[in-house]
């Protein structure tokens, strides 16, 4: 058998051929991606690591489903945007008569 470093894999990202040392499994689409994890080697980054701060564990994650999950996350917020531009706001004598009701004593 041969060691884990003569191990190849094909970047989902780039499509070019990396070794084995040098890549990361995405832990979203379980794919592998060029990522460097040493700062005395010149290396390719196609993805990013962090520390996760819920579960304090390290989450890998190759650009194309960051990319993804940004674009999602913007279309949320763009929707979000665009239900609260349509909500109608109530006058403010209508908020008045609100806050006097909810903070009347009852007898």
């Amino acid at each position: 058998m041969s060691p884990d470093n003569a191990l190849t894999y094909i970047c989902r990202v780039c499509n070019e051929p990396a070794a084995a040392a040098m890549t990361a499994e995405c832990n979203w689409c379980d794919a592998r991606y060029h990522l460097n994890q040493r700062n005395d080697v010149a290396g390719k980054d196609c993805g990013q690591v962090w520390v996760d701060e819920q579960y304090l564990a390290l989450q890998f994650a190759c650009n194309t489903c960051l990319v993804g999950t940004d674009r999602e996350a913007t279309t949320i917020a763009l929707a979000a945007d665009a239900i609260a531009a349509t909500r109608r706001t109530p006058s403010a004598n209508r908020t008045h008569e609100l806050r006097a009701r909810r903070y009347k004593k009852r007898a």
